[in-house]
């Protein structure tokens, strides 16, 4: 067996086995900006949030993987078989993957059924199960000019269902919508995948949607993955600053001052990030360390309180704290939760 063939070999069972594979994928565009040698999979049934700055490459992807945008380099496979992008093909798309971009549209001045109904390839029964599933049932008869913004992205979530898909891609699914709806449309993507069994991989910014939804979690940065991993694992594990930043708050001590009061297998200079969870208080002597508390701010389920140590400032979350300001506290940190960089 030559050697060409040995080395084909893994990314072939990959293939096969997985749902999707996306295989050194790389595009330019414009002058600042490029992807790089972009590799994952994603199996049936798993959650995957792409997460990262502005511009990092997140929809990029997407878009490539659904067979909407061209790459340069690089392949995307759909159960086994390639994906082939817009320009070899004359309809763009995949037919087995849904896709669902921030800035979608639906037809102005048609009824809401009509609309549905032109892009549907289930019976009727079907069609109304999926109405009913992103709650757009009762707005059939209306026009579509006349729904409000969560109305017409769940309508646009049911127009993308009635395709028939086994992958749904959103891209910023959450972006534009107020508290309520938001969770309406959260709601609605929790039934997709437990009555219609679709696989989802979503596009988010902000970390808790991140964290709350995925099975797994990768983090992009100019165009490249930064991390990879399971939500918890990268959310108490950062590789640095960047991603911690992107999945919630932290704190940040001085890892030699803080490694000078507590016991803890990490040595050496730098800092050591802190989760709010990760931290509680206790009185003062009786923990790892000692500080006075600079801050208690009132977040609504939880206050966050603000503690300043020798090796830094340290913020946690607490229900109801009884300490006030200007007092001196014990802090005890969960040492397999801090993260050292």
């Amino acid at each position: 067996m030559g050697l060409v063939t040995q080395c084909l070999i893994p990314i072939t069972n990959l293939i096969i086995m997985s749902l999707l594979v996306v295989d050194k994928l790389m595009r330019k565009q414009g002058l600042d900006f490029s992807l790089d040698g972009i590799s994952f999979k994603l199996e049936r049934g798993e959650r995957l949030a792409l997460t990262g700055a502005t511009g990092s490459g997140k929809s990029t992807i997407l878009r490539i993987a659904a067979g909407l945008l061209q790459a340069d380099a690089g392949s995307v496979w759909f159960e086994g078989k390639r994906v082939p992008g817009p320009e070899e093909k004359l309809m763009p798309g995949h037919p087995g993957v849904a896709y669902l971009s921030q800035h979608f549209e639906l037809r102005k001045n048609y009824r809401v059924g009509d609309e549905l109904e032109a892009w549907s390839k289930l019976t009727v029964a079907e069609t109304l199960r999926i109405c009913e599933i992103c709650r757009v049932g009762h707005l059939l008869k209306r026009m579509t000019h006349e729904l409000s913004g969560g109305e017409r992205q769940r309508v646009a979530l049911a127009r993308a269902l009635l395709t028939d898909p086994r992958l749904l891609m959103l891209d910023e699914p959450y972006s534009n919508l107020d508290a309520v709806h938001k969770q309406v449309m959260q709601d609605v993507i929790e039934d997709i995948s437990a009555t219609l069994g679709i696989t989802c991989m979503k596009v988010l910014h902000d970390g808790a949607d991140v964290l709350s939804w995925a099975s797994r979690v990768i983090v992009m940065r100019d165009g490249r993955i930064v991390q990879e991993g399971d939500p918890g694992f990268v959310y108490y594990q950062p590789v640095d600053e960047y991603v911690a930043g992107l999945l919630g708050y932290y704190s940040m001590l001085d890892a030699e001052k803080l490694a000078g009061s507590i016991e803890w297998s990490a040595t050496g200079p730098g800092i050591v990030l802190v989760r709010p969870g990760s931290v509680a208080i206790v009185d003062a002597g009786r923990g790892d360390a000692d500080g006075r508390v600079t801050e208690i701010r009132f977040l609504g389920s939880h206050h966050r309180v603000s503690v300043m140590t020798p090796a830094g400032k340290v913020s946690l979350h607490a229900i109801r704290p009884d300490v006030e300001l200007g007092e001196t506290v014990g802090l005890l940190f969960r040492r397999d939760e801090l993260c050292h960089v």
